[in-house]
C-alpha cells in the first residue's frame, strides 16, 4: 500500500465539495461546509454538517471504521458551542425545522454521542467499513446484534462492532491491538440492518426524543466496562459534563472592537477547539482528517498557537509526549503513532527539520514559562536532536527533510533533497544558540562540549548569507551542498523515476539525487536524465527568520525580506508566486507585518480571516483562494490563529 496514491483521492473526497463551493477571489470561506472534529483525548470524530465521516480512537492512531451519512434532501445548519467541542445541527425541510441533532464526546471516556430530538422522521446510512485503501483486510471486521452486559433504560437496538489486530491504520502500519465498538440506541432511534455484506445499517429517528451512543475499547472487557459506566448516567447528564469540561480561552484583543472583535473571538474559540479535540491524551496532536499519526514538524505551530492561547501545559504535552518516545527509541521519525510506541513513519532524511522543530519548540516553550525543571529533564532529547542535526553539515548547511514543506507541497520539486536547505540550517542555527545560552546558565556542559557546537553554528551563521542569499534576495536552496554528498545505497521516501510518483517504505540509490523503487530500478533507464539545479525562492521563506525570531538576521535584513513579499502582494493580490499557497502562508505574513508595525496588515488580517471555512479552521492549501488537501488542520490554524492574536492586541 503506498502513501500518497492513497492520500490524495481520499484529500480530495473530503474537500472536493467544499473546494467546487468556494469563491475564487478567496471570499465567501465561511460558507464552505469544513471539516470540524470532536474529541477529548481518547476518542476523535471527524465530522461535515450532521454527516460523520470518521470515528477513531482510543488510541487516536487507530483505524476508521464508522461513518454517519444523512439519506434524506434535508438542509443542516451547525454550529459549535462556545468553550466545547460539543456541535449542533438544525435540519430543516419544506415544512421548517425537521429536528435537532446534538454531537459530543464524553468527558475523558471514548463514547460518542448524538442526542436526536425529532419533529419529524429522518433517516441515516450507518456505515461500518474500512477505507477503500484498507479494503483487503474487510475479513478482519465484522458487525452483529449485541446484548447488553447491564440493564439500560430505553435500550431500542445494539449492535457491536470487532476489528481484528493487525488492520493498518495509517499508510502500511498496522495495529498492534484489535478494536470493538458498541452501537447504542434509546428512544425514538434505531438502527436497522440494510445491506447484503451485514455491515450497513440504517438508522432512523423517528418523532420524540433518543439517542445514538458509539462506545469504543481495544478489547471486550474494556468495551463492557465502559458501557456499563455509560448506561448509569443518562445522555442529557453526558451533555452537561462534556460542556463543562473546557473554557474559552483567556486573549487580549484590546485592538478590536465591534463586529471585528466578535470575529476574532470567534476564531480564536474555533482554533482552540479544533487543537484540543485533535490532541491526544497521550500528548500529541493529530494533523488532520487524513493523517492518523503525530507529525513533529506539524506540533511547532500548534505548540505555537498553545502557548499563545495561555494553554501552557497543552504545549508542555507535545514536548513531553515525544521525550517519552525518545527515551524508548533513542531516536524521533518523521511522525508516530500514537497510543503503539515504536511505531514510526520514516522519511527521507528524518535527522534535519523536525530535529532543529523540536528544539526551537523546547525553548518556544521556555521562553513563556520559565519551566527550567523540564528543560533539564528533556536535555537528553535535545542533545540527541542537535547532535543529529551537526552529523548532516556539510559546508555550513543542512539538507532539505523529505518532508519538508515545500517539498511535500510540490512547491520545489523532490530533486532539491540533497541541496542546502535554508529553513532546516536557520532551524539549527537558532536553536543551538538558545540550545548554548541555557546549558551555560544552567552549567550542564563542559566548556569543550559548548564550544564544538558553538563552532558548528558559528560556521552555519557566517556562511549562511553567502550559501542562500543572492543580491539581498533570499532562496531556499543551494545545489552547492549535493556535490560533496555521499548517497545512501537506499531511504525511505518517494520513487523519483519520471511519471512515477509514489511513496515507498525503501527506494534504491539510481545515480545522483534520483531514488527509484525495486520495480522502477528494473525499468529503461536510457531516457533517465538529472536535473538541471537551479535556485527557488519563496516568498514563505522569507517570512520565517521573523516567524522564529531569528537572531541572526538585522532588523533591517528581515524587513528586506519582508518587502520582497509586500512588493509581489502589492503587485499581484498574492502572496505566492503560483496559484497554490500554503495554509499558513497568510499567517506568517501577516506574523511580520505586526512585528514589523507595516500598515498592511489591516488588509492581510481580513484577506487571511476570509479564509476560515464554515467549521472556522484553515486548510492545508489553497488554490486560487478554495481550500485543497486535507482539512481540519491544527498546524495551519495554530500558525494563523496565533498571527490573529498578534494583530488583536
Amino acid at each position: 500500500m503506498k502513501l500518497f496514491r492513497h492520500l490524495l483521492p481520499v484529500c480530495l473526497l473530503l474537500l472536493g465539495q467544499a473546494a467546487a463551493a468556494a469563491s475564487g477571489d478567496a471570499s465567501g470561506n465561511a460558507d464552505v461546509p469544513g471539516i470540524h472534529a470532536i474529541g477529548n483525548g481518547e476518542l476523535c470524530v471527524y465530522g461535515r454538517g450532521a454527516d460523520i465521516l470518521q470515528i477513531f480512537g482510543p488510541p487516536y492512531s487507530s483505524p476508521s471504521l464508522l461513518t454517519l451519512s444523512l439519506c434524506d434532501g434535508l438542509q443542516v445548519a451547525s454550529e459549535r458551542e462556545a468553550g466545547t467541542s460539543v456541535w449542533n445541527h438544525r435540519l430543516r425541510d419544506g415544512h421548517g425545522v425537521a429536528g435537532q441533532h446534538t454531537d459530543f464526546v464524553a468527558d475523558s471516556s471514548p463514547v460518542f454521542v448524538r442526542l436526536f430530538r425529532q419533529k419529524r422522521p429522518v433517516r441515516y446510512r450507518l456505515g461500518v467499513e474500512l477505507e477503500e485503501r484498507y479494503r483487503p483486510f474487510e475479513e478482519s471486521l465484522s458487525c452483529a446484534e449485541d446484548g447488553l452486559p447491564v440493564s439500560w433504560a430505553d435500550v431500542r437496538s445494539v449492535f457491536r462492532v470487532d476489528l481484528k489486530a493487525g488492520v493498518p491504520f495509517y499508510s502500511t502500519y498496522r495495529s498492534p491491538s484489535g478494536y470493538c465498538y458498541r452501537l447504542v440506541t434509546t428512544g425514538a432511534v434505531r438502527l436497522e440492518r440494510s445491506g447484503g455484506n451485514g455491515r450497513e445499517l440504517t438508522l432512523t429517528a423517528s418523532p420524540g426524543e433518543g439517542a445514538l451512543y458509539v462506545i469504543a475499547a481495544r478489547s471486550r472487557e474494556e468495551l463492557d466496562r465502559e458501557t456499563a459506566r455509560i448506561a448509569s448516567v443518562s445522555g442529557s447528564a453526558l451533555l452537561r459534563t462534556a460542556s463543562r469540561s473546557v473554557s474559552r480561552p483567556n486573549v487580549t484583543a484590546s485592538a478590536l472592537s465591534g463586529e471585528r472583535r466578535r470575529e476574532f473571538l470567534q476564531a480564536v474559540d474555533d482554533a482552540a477547539a479544533l487543537i484540543r479535540s485533535q490532541q491526544s491524551s497521550e500528548g500529541s496532536v493529530l494533523a488532520g482528517i487524513v493523517y492518523h499519526m503525530g507529525y513533529v514538524r506539524d506540533q511547532y505551530g500548534v505548540s505555537r498557537a498553545l502557548l499563545a492561547l495561555g494553554e501552557w501545559e497543552r504545549a508542555r504535552m507535545i514536548l513531553d509526549f515525544y521525550w517519552r518516545v525518545w527515551q524508548r527509541s533513542g531516536l524521533i521519525h518523521n511522525a508516530q503513532a500514537i497510543g503503539y510506541p515504536g511505531i514510526f513513519h520514516r522519511h527521507e532524511n528524518d535527522e534535519t527539520e523536525i530535529t532543529g522543530y523540536l528544539v526551537v519548540q523546547a525553548f518556544d516553550y521556555y521562553r513563556k514559562t520559565r519551566d527550567t525543571a523540564f528543560l533539564r529533564e528533556i536535555m537528553p532529547m535535545l542533545e540527541w536532536a542537535t547532535e543529529a542535526q551537526q552529523r548532516n553539515l556539510i559546508d555550513g548547511m543542512l539538507p532539505f527533510n523529505g518532508d519538508e514543506t515545500y517539498i511535500a507541497g510540490g512547491v520545489v520539486p523532490r530533486q532539491v533533497m540533497y541541496h542546502g536547505s535554508a529553513e532546516a540550517t536557520l532551524l539549527f542555527v537558532e536553536g543551538s544558540r538558545r540550545l548554548i545560552r541555557f546549558v551555560r546558565e544552567q552549567g550542564l556542559w563542559s566548556a569543550a562540549r559548548i564550544g564544538a557546537l558553538e563552532r558548528d553554528a558559528d560556521e552555519c551563521s557566517e556562511r549562511f548569507r553567502d550559501n542562500f542569499c543572492r543580491d539581498g534576495h533570499l532562496y531556499v536552496n543551494n545545489p552547492r551542498r549535493e556535490r560533496k554528498v555521499a548517497y545512501p545505497p537506499t531511504r525511505p521516501g518517494v520513487c523519483l523515476y519520471p511519471g512515477h510518483f509514489d511513496y515507498f517504505p525503501e527506494t534504491y540509490h539510481f545515480k545522483g539525487c534520483l531514488y527509484f523503487c525495486k520495480d522502477c530500478m528494473t525499468k529503461d533507464h536510457v531516457a533517465v536524465e538529472l536535473p538541471e539545479p537551479k535556485l527557488f525562492s519563496i516568498p514563505s521563506a522569507n517570512l520565517f527568520p521573523i516567524y522564529i525570531g531569528s537572531e541572526l538576521f538585522s532588523e533591517s535584513e528581515k524587513r528586506a525580506f519582508l518587502n520582497d513579499v509586500v512588493a509581489l502582494y502589492e503587485r499581484t493580490g498574492r502572496v505566492s508566486g503560483q496559484d497554490r499557497i500554503l495554509g499558513y502562508d497568510f499567517g506568517m505574513f501577516l506574523y511580520a507585518l505586526c512585528e514589523t508595525g507595516h500598515p498592511l496588515r489591516d488588509e492581510v488580517y481580513d484577506r487571511m480571516m476570509s479564509l476560515r471555512d464554515g467549521a472556522g479552521a484553515w486548510v492545508e492549501y489553497y488554490v486560487d483562494g478554495r481550500p485543497s488537501g486535507c482539512g481540519c488542520r491544527p498546524w495551519e490554524s495554530g500558525i494563523n490563529i496565533e498571527a490573529a492574536i498578534r494583530y488583536a492586541r
